[in-house]
């Protein structure tokens, strides 16, 4: 099939790459003529396992142009990737997408099928048709195809999807869903065929119930600080159940990313829109909130003094093996650290260049190629995500390094056990501290 993509981010990107390899012919288009240029290298725009391999392989099945009439014209299925932020009170910021259909009117030469993988608000598919055939004289169909791929594992979870949602408004539309199912993945899979407004309510729901999970789990943390229960052990007794399951009940800083913060706040924004505001929605980002400001508390608890400290952050992507910085709890952290007078010596070797783009006013901010250098002449260490970069570090590394080994992890990387000889913090455990 010959299809084009327009926004090469994260969606974009990753589903070009793969349906190139499956041998269709692919068009990715983006307004952004660096990242296209680096694409037409053959050089991966973002950090995924597995994608540039894939994207070498595939290179002549795909072909990255910034020019919309080049992208538009003559294709039959156009596929909308681009972002939908968070606006105003949490409504979703459709100007990107706009400006697509935008590009997709003045340039289409045929009757199209558009395909929207963007998270889009309820509604989004009808007012899309009705948009585009106001604006030129071609019929379209619009279907709805929500993404659920997570950053660092988009590769996999996009070859092995948990399930495809697809939503339509005909039978003839239903007919070539279900076709679609076999074009974007390679084997069966769980698939439900719905209406628009069902497959668009299924993304933000999904998504504010992980959060919830999140938010929940966190707030327990804090609970176990107060009556002196370790969460580890909480978390591992709900997970034994298997109504609840052991994932995202993993306690830390919180959560962040282009997701959860996103869709959550649209969740709650599109439920308030329509007079059934969801409240526990509103609880779960407001829990989001809280748990950062806990972690801090920690930190002047133990020092009532920021003002010339030298503190090492490691880890600013908003999870381990990512560079985006989108959303991530080391943004506010770091801002209140900066704010109290600290220095920070920064080490995150994927994220350290976007972070910096949030930072670059700042001169309070060393960024540091070894771990080892950052932890040097440090008064502590904060560790804000879970790269196994970290997850592979030991006592023995931070006493080696530091004058005095002071750690307050955020992610609860390490058994509180295998700490000694540190003074340790972390989420809802019992601290090893300073004797």
């Amino acid at each position: 099939m010959n299809m084009t993509f327009v926004g090469m981010g994260y969606v974009g990107l990753v589903n070009s790459v793969i349906l190139a390899s499956y041998n269709h012919n692919i068009i990715g288009f983006d307004i952004d003529k660096e990242k296209i240029s680096l694409l037409k290298q053959g050089v991966s725009t973002i950090e995924e396992p597995n994608l540039q391999t894939l994207l070498t392989e595939a290179q002549h099945n795909l072909r990255f142009t910034s020019n919309a009439k080049d992208a538009i014209r003559g294709s039959n299925v156009i596929v909308i990737c681009v972002d939908t932020p968070q606006g105003k009170d949490g409504e979703p910021d459709l100007t990107h997408f706009y400006e697509v259909l935008d590009e997709i009117a003045d340039n289409a030469t045929q009757n199209c099928c558009i395909i929207i993988r963007s998270t889009v608000p309820v509604g989004t598919n009808r007012l899309t048709k009705k948009y585009l055939e106001s604006k030129c004289n071609y019929r379209f169909q619009v279907i709805s195809m929500p993404e659920f791929l997570s950053q660092g594992n988009a590769v996999k979870d996009t070859i092995n999807p948990s399930r495809l949602v697809i939503g339509v408004t005909s039978p003839e539309a239903e007919i070539f869903a279900k076709s679609l199912a076999g074009i974007f993945v390679n084997k069966k899979v769980p698939l439900l065929v719905t209406t628009p407004e069902t497959a668009e309510l299924i993304k933000y729901a999904s998504n504010s119930f992980l959060a919830m999970k999140i938010s929940y789990i966190n707030s327990i943390s804090r609970l176990c600080d107060k009556v002196d229960a370790d969460i580890d052990k909480v978390a591992l007794g709900m997970s034994l159940d298997p109504r609840i399951g052991p994932s995202f009940l993993k306690a830390g800083v919180g959560y962040g990313g282009s997701c959860f913060p996103k869709d959550t706040n649209g969740l709650y924004w599109i439920s308030d829109d329509n007079a059934v505001p969801l409240d526990l929605v509103k609880a779960t980002i407001t829990e989001n909130d809280a748990q950062i400001k806990y972690f801090l508390d920690k930190i002047t608890k133990r020092f009532k003094s920021l003002n010339n400290l030298k503190i090492a952050v490691f880890g600013v992507g908003f999870k381990g093996g990512t560079e985006d910085v989108r959303n991530s709890p080391a943004i506010p952290i770091v801002k209140y650290l900066l704010e109290k007078g600290a220095y920070i010596n920064l080490y995150d070797p994927l994220a350290e260049e976007n972070f910096h783009k949030v930072f670059s006013r700042h001169t309070h901010i060393a960024y540091l190629d070894y771990p080892q250098d950052a932890l040097k002449n440090s008064d502590f260490v904060i560790i804000l995500n879970d790269s196994d970069e970290f997850k592979k570090l030991t006592a023995d590394f931070y006493i080696e390094n530091m004058k005095r080994p002071i750690i307050f992890d955020g992610r609860n990387l390490y058994k509180v056990e295998d700490m000694k000889g540190t003074e340790y913090y972390s989420i809802g455990r019992p601290s090893l501290k300073k004797k």
